[in-house]
């Protein structure tokens, strides 16, 4: 365009036209889309016959566009809360659009309070749906009393009339009273993105109004001014008054008035207006007088600064007009000189009678540019136009493409826009959906994989779930499944990119990306109080149609027992009828970590919608076929999503959602560390209410065992968490010690661990969590029927451990890190005579274990994790080993006898569903260990193992396991399979 500029002559020439573009470029966008506003409308009531129709009814079609401005109550239109009559507008609208005449309507009852918000929602979507395509000017009364309210329920309006129609404007009127500081206290709750226009009465002083435009045009420069109820007066007043307005407003921020008057006065204004259409349609923009050089003389004298003109400029034709009044007698000329980039011959223009002549003496120096004339000085407006006959001097003007940057602000409306069309096309939809849910209690567990096929009813804002197949590592359940726990985060109700209140995110555009083939803008978004369950994250918004295209976000400030929830969420077009499409939730995949008996479980999550129907015909037969059969169903409330279980015939939201668990436990573990199978028979618990909301109890108890948890998510008003653990085992296992030539008998002993814990907590980020913890065992020590005689056993004693624990879990890792120092309140010198070992009553354990799940397709998963375990001062009974509740565990190794002063650990693990009746799983791990008492070489172990889960009779589940070790030599003897077989039978 530079270049372009270059081969215009003159500064002025090159300023002119570029002012040109840069007005098209501001508007190219809305121009593309919406047709001119007209400039002039005439006002009339909804309740009393319509003043322009009879107008027009005697006339032949207006010189230039008009509008009708409809005034009208919301009681009106809404006698009864609720019941709408909207028959008197549709007449009105349907009148005016036979004519092609636009329609401005003006609706004044705006809602009085907050509490009437949703009933005004209703209200303007309702009208929003009448007004469609109907209606130019949408314009809203508001009093002032308010500006955070009115600006919030105009804000509504705008979403909702704009999502049904981009071209209708919505136009504020502040008031009888409208001054500066009202137009800033409104436009200072975020408005400029919603409004278009404000309006301001005719009664308004010359002063406030320029007051006004300068206002408005700092707020918004896109927002457009309009004037109402300019009195015509009587018919013959009527063209004189209409003239004199239309004239004083050219060149202004004016860019519509409306005029008050009898159907005569309208027609003599309409036919008054005949000679000046091309001023009141064209796109009129002031010039600086001095960049044009403009001088005035009158008798040889320079009256540029006392003579009132107005030099306009039209941006579609790029004439040049010159708007001067006069007070002098008509004998008088005026002589008018200025610089203009385009030749042509001036004709001075009599408004008020239609008549025009050629200016005297017009001069034109084609080297300068400069052109001279003498024109009539008397009493009235006159107006010089330079370029009737002009030819350009410039190419002929082509479409203009550019597009302005948009803000922030603007994109959130935009797609605030979007959504209020979308809910109104999509009035329900049916959904498939499948769920899955993934967690592993601990590192060495195998996990659970539970998936669940249901089908999705959505009505506005009502969402039902019904639930068709329900599994838990590939155990398939029916109906009569038990109830398990919701667990979820705590419901946002102030989400992003909604229209609310009060403002509760803060946004900022990051750019722009290309996301599923679509470029999209990014905005990250953060919320304002941080003390509030809401989201941070990221949106990209599909640059077009400014719908969300894709979400990452995380959940703040959450309380246990979900303490972090991240979540991506995946909008894809989906047909919508009549070869319309609207972007619906098609996936999401969430990491939520939960604190469960003192830990932290990432539980991971992915749902997949499919086969979605919108605006169904069969939708309400479907949601009663569900509603009636015997299936679990859910519904979303303001508390989350509840059990919606039946009651009779009909359905009821279970206000109290299911916060425990329990199952029968039976079972034998098969471990050559002990002298016969280790039963287990008992029950396993978990409830998420014990005693009090929030506190927790996990409960294992086995018949030879007992292993447990309670958990309190907050300390007082402190942002820490505390929990209790305890464990102990009734029956007695066998502890070993070997060397390189193999087990020595005559030091094995009997041993019965108890241990109790203190833990509390600090999730500093979403993702990381700090422990401090204070263990407090109890270990007693007995002979063996091998043991020596001359075999010193150690004290039985109570040992205190404090430590630390950093946890890190995000994107699918899990990273854990500790260490804790031991004391042993009473220890002797123990071993044999010949060797005994030292009283070494103090000792430190430490390590660390990194860890990823990967799933692929549906029952799919494998798992990684790769750990070290080291520590200080550690003899035969605080070594590590492979118990088979240890982070430690591998597959096949017995859970004593082996035993190191430092150990790493490779273990994998694929699990995968056979016919979606079974789950197998697969291990294989690799360890290296050091023992520094007997060598400083590292000593390989390596271990296989083999898991099932499947349904079992009585509603049980049978889990399967046998593990394959293989020992270094001198451990061979010991023993090298471990099989566990547990029935599980929920209750």
């Amino acid at each position: 365009m530079t270049a372009w500029l270059e081969k215009v002559p003159g500064s002025f020439s090159r300023r002119l036209i570029a002012a040109s573009v840069l007005v098209l470029l501001g508007s190219a966008a809305v121009r593309a889309e919406t047709p001119p506003l007209p400039r002039v409308a005439f006002d009339e009531q909804l309740d009393a016959p319509p003043v322009l129709a009879r107008a027009l009814a005697s006339l032949a079609a207006p010189a230039f566009p008009v509008m009708a401005r409809v005034v009208v109550t919301r009681t009106d239109l809404e006698p009864t809360p609720g019941v709408y009559t909207f028959e008197a507008l549709d007449e009105r609208l349907g009148e005016y659009g036979r004519r092609d005449v636009g329609v401005w309507l003006a609706v004044s009852g705006m809602a009085p309070g907050l509490e009437d918000a949703e009933r005004w929602r209703a209200f303007v979507r309702a009208l929003a749906a009448r007004c469609a395509r109907r209606v130019r000017v949408l314009e809203l009364a508001v009093d002032g009393r308010d500006p955070n309210l009115e600006a919030y329920l105009a804000k509504l309006v705008a979403t909702e009339i704009h999502g049904r129609d981009e071209q209708t404007l919505v136009a504020l009127r502040p008031g009888p009273r409208a001054n500066v500081a009202t137009l800033e206290d409104l436009y200072s709750h975020d408005l400029a993105p919603y409004v278009d226009a404000v309006t301001v009465p005719a009664s308004a002083d010359a002063a406030t109004l320029r007051q006004l435009e300068t206002s408005l045009a700092r707020l918004d420069s896109s927002a457009r001014l309009l004037v109402t109820g300019v009195a015509l007066g009587e018919p013959d007043r009527a063209r004189g008054a209409f003239i004199a307005t239309e004239l004083e407003a050219l060149g202004t921020g004016q860019v519509a008035r409306s005029y008050a008057g009898e159907p005569a006065s309208v027609r003599s204004a309409l036919a008054a207006g005949t000679a000046i259409a091309d001023l009141v349609a064209g796109e009129l923009v002031p010039l600086d007088p001095g960049a044009a050089s403009l001088r005035l003389r009158r008798n040889g004298q320079d009256v540029t600064d006392t003579v009132r003109h107005r030099l306009l400029y039209d941006v579609e034709t790029f004439a040049t007009y010159l708007l001067y009044w006069g007070d002098a007698a008509a004998s008088e000329l005026l002589e008018v000189s200025l610089t203009l980039p385009l030749e042509g011959t001036p004709v001075v223009r009599d408004p008020l009678d239609g008549s025009q002549w050629p200016a005297e003496a017009y001069t034109r120096e084609a080297s300068t540019q400069r052109v001279s004339a003498r024109v009539p000085l008397r009493p009235g407006a006159l107006v010089v136009d330079f370029n009737q006959g002009a030819t350009a001097s410039v190419a002929e003007r082509q479409d203009v493409t550019g597009r302005r940057a948009l803000s922030v602000e603007e994109i959130i409306a935009r797609h605030q826009r979007q959504q209020a069309a979308q809910d109104a096309l999509v009035n329900n939809y049916i959904a498939s959906v499948r769920m899955e849910q993934h967690f592993r209690p601990t590192i060495t567990d195998p996990g659970y994989d539970i998936v669940s096929e249901n089908r999705y009813f959505v009505q506005g804002r009502d969402v039902e779930w019904e639930e068709r197949s329900f599994s838990v590592n590939g155990t398939r359940w029916g109906p009569d499944r038990p109830p398990f726990p919701l667990l979820q985060p705590e419901k946002v109700l102030s989400l992003p990119l909604d229209l609310q209140f009060t403002t509760a995110y803060r946004y900022r555009l990051q750019g722009t990306e290309r996301v599923a083939d679509r470029e999209c803008y990014v905005v990250r978004f953060e919320p304002v109080d941080r003390t509030r369950s809401l989201y941070r994250g990221t949106v990209w918004i599909d640059q077009k149609s400014f719908a969300r295209v894709k979400v990452h976000a995380v959940q703040t400030a959450l309380s246990a027992p979900v303490v972090s929830n991240e979540e991506i969420q995946t909008f894809e077009p989906v047909a919508a009828g009549q070869q319309r499409q609207v972007r619906l939730l098609t996936h999401l995949s969430s990491r939520q970590l939960l604190l469960i008996a003192g830990r932290n479980v990432l539980v991971e999550k992915r749902v997949r919608f499919s086969d979605v129907r919108v605006n169904d015909p069969e939708f309400d037969r479907a949601r009663e076929l569900a509603r009636a059969s015997n299936r679990v169903m859910y519904k979303e409330t303001d508390d989350g999503l509840r059990y919606f279980v039946k009651d009779g015939e009909r359905r009821v939201v279970s206000e109290r959602p299911t916060l425990s668990a329990k199952a029968m436990a039976m079972g034998a573990t098969i471990d050559p560390s002990f002298d016969f199978p280790l039963p287990i028979f008992g029950i396993n618990y978990l409830d998420f209410e014990f005693g009090s909301p929030g506190t927790q109890l996990a409960l294992l108890f086995g018949g030879v065992l007992a292993a447990g948890n309670i958990q309190w998510p907050t300390v007082g008003r402190t942002p820490f968490d505390a929990s209790v653990d305890f464990f102990g085992i009734a029956v007695p296992s066998s502890d070993r010690v070997y060397d390189e030539r193999g087990e020595r008998e005559a030091e094995r002993l009997l041993t019965w661990p108890m241990r109790a814990g203190l833990n509390v907590g600090y999730q500093f980020t979403d993702f990381q969590k700090v422990t401090l913890q204070y263990q407090l065992g109890f270990d007693a020590y007995a002979n063996e029927r091998t043991t020596g005689e001359e075999f010193e056993r150690p004290s039985s004693t109570l040992t205190n451990g404090i430590g630390a624990t950093y946890e890190l879990r995000r994107r699918g890792y899990s990273l854990v890190t500790w260490g804790t120092w031991f004391g042993r309140t009473r220890w002797r010198p123990w071993g044999l005579p010949v060797e005994p070992h030292r009283a070494e009553k103090t000792y430190v354990k430490y390590g660390g274990v990194l860890a990823r799940d990967i799933h692929f397709r549906t029952f799919h998963k494998i798992h990684v994790d790769a750990a070290y375990f080291g520590g200080e001062r550690l003899d035969r009974f605080s070594k590590y080993q492979f118990g088979l509740f240890d982070d430690t565990r591998i597959h096949g190794v017995p859970a004593s006898g082996l035993r190191f002063t430092e150990l790493a650990a490779l273990r994998g693990s694929y699990s995968f569903n056979i016919f979606e009746q079974y789950r197998l799983d697969l291990f294989a791990d690799r360890a290296w260990g050091r023992d520094e008492e007997l060598s400083t070489n590292w000593q390989p172990i390596t271990g296989i193992g083999v898991g099932v889960n499947l349904r079992a009779p009585w509603r049980t589940i049978l889990r399967a396991e046998v593990g394959k070790s293989f020992l270094p030599r001198q451990y061979q003897s010991l023993g090298s399979t471990v099989v566990q077989i547990l029935f599980l039978k929920p209750l």
